[in-house]
């Protein structure tokens, strides 16, 4: 089994609890104390919570200071329709995060996103080069997503 670990400094619990709470068929799977100091903590301090979300193992590592969550790994969030993306944008950028651009967010724990809807990857892979490059360009000039808006642009 592959899950993704994400490196916290100290607040591994404190971010797999809020994204449990953000996303459906989500749980906190168990907490694991260290029995000895380590760069990250002291013994008896939590080092990994293994988690759930949406049915996707995960887990969050209190690895010590360390290097910050870049663009370079992110979350990709294929929505339902703009009320899923709407309440995942509005949620993720609780307490601290922040927008990016093109559907993309950063959240309080540094801790990238993509929320992106389904149609726009159905769009993205139309055999009509001109309808996805318009879908693209509509894109380009959003933050937040806009499903009505992409779609008017892909149809032309």
């Amino acid at each position: 089994m592959i899950k993704p670990c994400l490196w916290f400094d100290g607040n591994a619990e404190d971010a797999a609890e809020f994204y449990v709470s953000v996303f459906p068929n989500s749980r906190i799977d168990a907490r694991s104390t260290s029995g000895i100091d380590w760069p990250g903590g002291k013994a008896g301090d939590c080092i990994l919570v293994d988690f759930t979300l949406d049915g996707l193992n995960y887990q969050a590592m209190n690895g010590g200071p360390g290097p910050a969550f870049n663009d370079a790994m992110s979350q990709s969030v294929s929505c339902a329709d703009q009320a899923e993306m709407d309440r995942l944008w509005n949620a993720l950028q609780t307490d601290g995060g922040e927008p990016v651009m093109c559907g993309w967010l950063k959240d309080r724990f540094g801790v990238r996103w993509q929320i992106v809807p389904r149609e726009f990857e159905a769009m993205i892979r139309d055999n009509d080069p001109e309808r996805s490059m318009r879908a693209m360009a509509a894109l380009s000039e959003m933050v937040k997503l806009d499903v009505a808006k992409l779609k008017a642009a892909y149809e032309g």
